[in-house]
């Protein structure tokens, strides 16, 4: 069960492809998110046949300035059930301060707690330099910092996840893949998805959903085996927000559903029943 809440916020940045080069798609225009969204996600775990409700994770929007700049700031929570912290508790927040129209991130941070190790990230992004500026802690280990060469479409893990949602889905046919380049502990890191189509699917207790699909290409790490066996389900409407994701790691599976909602910035349309 290593970072289960871990790797559900990183799984949560694949949610969007396209059958055409990121370049062409970077500078977005958000329509699809606002100041006062927060939706909160329950996580499961699985070793062999049963399913283990472990966690949660919750993303919210707020208005705010940043450095005098009009910014939207994103925060993703997660944190083990109490039941759970004796064996592995987990307590992990993830922000970034964004711009509010493109979503271009000017500033990340990552603050991890996971079974006893502390991990401190943050990033600053310079845009016209096309540099970021990154500090580097962790448990046991000095500080550490660096400077990075970016390419101009260059997200961090967050807020790849609200820019993903805002791209056009109609240009889409099953099969297209769009390589996506992001700043993940401290390295440039490409991953590229694949569009498979549209379904429904019932979520529990939330009703039934006409959904877009999505599978992920992974390359083979410290937590996940690698090629495209994560699958992401999004709401076919535009708000785009994930309602459930489902990956395999190196010791058993994940995944995640939506569990509750709050000041989305549509009408839920995709919802069926």
């Amino acid at each position: 069960m290593k970072s289960v809440i871990s790797v559900l916020l990183v799984m949560f940045l694949f949610n969007g492809l396209s059958g055409y080069g990121q370049e062409k798609y970077c500078q977005i225009v958000n329509e699809a998110t606002g100041p006062g969204e927060s939706v909160t996600y329950v996580v499961s775990y699985s070793l062999l046949l049963f399913w283990t409700e472990v966690g949660e994770v919750t993303f919210r929007v707020e208005q705010v300035s940043y450095d005098g700049k009009p910014s939207l700031h994103i925060i993703a929570s997660g944190s083990t059930y109490t039941f759970w912290d004796w064996f592995f508790k987990v307590r992990d927040t993830y922000q970034t301060w964004t711009d509010p129209t493109t979503l271009l991130p000017y500033a990340y941070k990552r603050d991890v707690y996971e079974g006893g190790w502390e991990i401190d990230i943050s990033y600053l992004f310079d845009r016209e330099k096309k540099m970021a500026y990154t500090t580097l802690e962790k448990t046991r280990k000095p500080l550490t910092r660096d400077t990075l060469s970016i390419p101009d479409c260059t997200y961090d893990v967050l807020s790849i996840v609200y820019y993903a949602r805002n791209l056009d889905y109609s240009v889409y046919q099953p099969g297209d893949t769009i390589p996506v380049i992001i700043l993940l502990d401290n390295e440039i890191t490409p991953v590229y998805f694949r569009y498979i189509g549209k379904e429904s699917i019932r979520v529990p207790r939330k009703g039934k959903f006409n959904c877009i699909k999505f599978s992920v290409y992974l390359v083979e790490g410290t937590l996940f085996k690698g090629g495209e066996d994560m699958f992401i389900w999004v709401t076919d409407d535009k708000n785009r927000i994930p309602l459930k994701i489902t990956s395999p790691i190196l010791v058993g599976s994940v995944r995640a559903r939506l569990k509750e909602y709050k000041g989305l910035r549509h009408q839920l349309s995709s919802k069926i029943r």
